[in-house]
């Protein structure tokens, strides 16, 4: 492939990821790739993208079969390409992979999406806090730990690097965005904000729809619109919980939390934030720290 365009040069391997499927696994022109750092807004992404593929509301299945995560580490992949293979429509494939792990398709829609670090660090909290003790990285117990401040400083101040540790940390991060932001100037790779999801979701929603190349009436937008707010997402989830994540969460329900924001008021104090702002100035420039923060004018727009 051209030097103009991104290549898959990295592996991740691990509990959470295994990148190796993307080596045998061939992309439809089509195919609609949602690629982001965990609990950054995945499942609602996806839940709309098909939304907007199959032109009605709600989320009357398991998104989990209608957009599979490739390169999941922990279930068989092998089974998730056949079942993608069986899909006569439009794709949506789901990956927390960094670009550069992944396979580039030119023609492809790539949906990225960011949220604010310390929103990512909490929610991934309760999500810890929800798995099962046999399905948790091993190395989780020290990241979540009880002891709030503890766990929030080894997010803060891991040094691994990509695709030698499955833990979630800044540096993970920084590094996801850092790999798609270098790429920002190519049309077909879309950054979008938990934020701007959150503050404007009909304009958001319309936006997916051009960067898909996807019209539909105003009234069929209007209900997608209704059925993609945060707490019908919650509702329907609920009612058409996945049985597979009973194995793996204590409350399957749960997957969706609240959504909301800035749940660290009360539980950091101005020295653990002012150590997470000196780390993250070392990781991205102060406009993608600014924009990673709190959404508004995508990188590619800048």
């Amino acid at each position: 492939m051209s030097d103009s365009f991104p290549t898959r040069d990295a592996i991740y391997v691990g509990p959470v990821t295994n990148s190796t499927i993307w080596a045998d696994f061939d992309l439809r022109t089509d195919d609609v790739i949602v690629s982001t750092p965990p609990k950054s807004g995945t499942t609602w992404t996806q839940s709309i993208v098909a939304m907007l593929i199959f032109g009605r509301p709600g989320m009357d299945g398991r998104i989990g079969d209608t957009s599979p995560w490739i390169d999941c580490g922990f279930r068989d992949r092998e089974e998730i390409v056949e079942r993608l293979a069986a899909q006569e429509h439009r794709r949506c494939i789901k990956s927390h992979t960094p670009l550069d792990g992944i396979t580039y398709n030119p023609s492809s829609p790539y949906v990225v999406v960011y949220r604010h670090p310390v929103d990512v660090y909490f929610s991934m909290r309760s999500h810890a806090g929800n798995t099962r003790q046999e399905n948790l990285n091993p190395n989780s117990e020290r990241r979540f730990t009880q002891d709030i401040r503890a766990g929030f400083h080894e997010f803060v101040e891991d040094r691994t690097q990509p695709g030698e540790s499955q833990i979630l940390s800044l540096e993970s991060v920084a590094y996801h965005y850092r790999s798609f932001r270098k790429w920002s100037h190519l049309e077909n790779i879309h950054f979008f904000h938990y934020s701007d999801l959150k503050r404007d979701l009909e304009g958001q929603i319309a936006r997916l729809a051009s960067v898909l190349g996807i019209q539909h009436p105003p009234e069929v937008m209007r209900r997608i619109v209704e059925g993609a707010g945060f707490d019908t997402m919650q509702k329907n989830a609920k009612n058409h919980s996945d049985p597979r994540r009973a194995k793996v969460f204590k409350d399957p329900s749960a997957f969706f939390a609240s959504g909301t924001s800035e749940k660290w008021k009360g539980q950091l104090d101005t020295a653990d934030l002012d150590r997470y702002r000196d780390r993250i100035s070392n990781l991205l420039p102060p406009e993608d720290v600014r924009w990673i923060e709190d959404g508004g004018l995508a990188p590619s727009d800048c």
